[in-house]
């Protein structure tokens, strides 16, 4: 299900500051959506990602994919339950999208802050942070020091689902980066973005 966000959801993400009025995208741009997955427990579970309006068919049809593939996804909360605080969600292993925040160590806005970003099971598909002999520095979340080995694939790893998600548009994984692998993030690739949003 399809829906605009309600005032009450607007003025949580406001006072967590999900949103605020620098940001990239307004509000009334964003919609949520109403998925199913399935928990790692093999059961089928509801969650919802707000997203930038015009994905949000195809992200819609993409977690229908998801369920027919039988893929785990740990669990599925609003952002605004960390406090918009991408780490504490990282260490949660929660999956989301919509943030209205800058990209970690940088003054530029993070392609969450569109709408046109995902972030799945971060535990089991960590972020990288290398220095520039491209030797690792620090593993985000720390639990992800687990599944550093990408070839020895376990639940939840999202190798499986690139190709599935590239087919909706998410073309940019961040399990490609050289610089700084991010295996959990998929996003719409920068250019189709900025034609979104010429004026950023």
């Amino acid at each position: 299900m399809i829906r605009n966000l309600s005032q009450t959801e607007i003025e949580r993400m406001i006072t967590t500051g999900v949103w605020r009025e620098e940001c990239p995208v307004h509000y009334t741009r964003l919609k949520k959506v109403e998925v199913s997955f399935i928990g790692f427990d093999e059961t089928v579970k509801t969650g919802n990602l707000i997203v930038l309006d015009i994905i949000s068919q195809n992200i819609e049809k993409l977690f229908n994919e998801l369920v027919d593939l039988e893929f785990p996804i740990y669990q599925m909360l609003p952002i605004e339950e960390f406090g918009g605080d991408d780490v504490l969600s990282m260490k949660a292993n929660n999956s989301t999208s919509f943030n209205g925040r800058l990209v970690a160590r940088t003054n530029r806005w993070s392609s969450h802050a569109y709408g046109t970003a995902i972030d799945i099971n971060p535990i089991q598909n960590p972020y990288l942070l290398l220095n520039e002999q491209r030797e690792l520095i620090e593993v985000i979340p720390p639990d992800g020091e687990k599944f550093l080995d990408r070839k020895n694939r376990r639940k939840g790893m999202v190798e499986e689902i690139v190709a599935l998600f590239a087919k909706h548009g998410f073309t940019e994984w961040g399990g490609s980066w050289k610089e700084k692998p991010d295996y959990h993030h998929f996003q719409l690739p920068w250019n189709v973005i900025w034609e979104l949003f010429p004026k950023n």
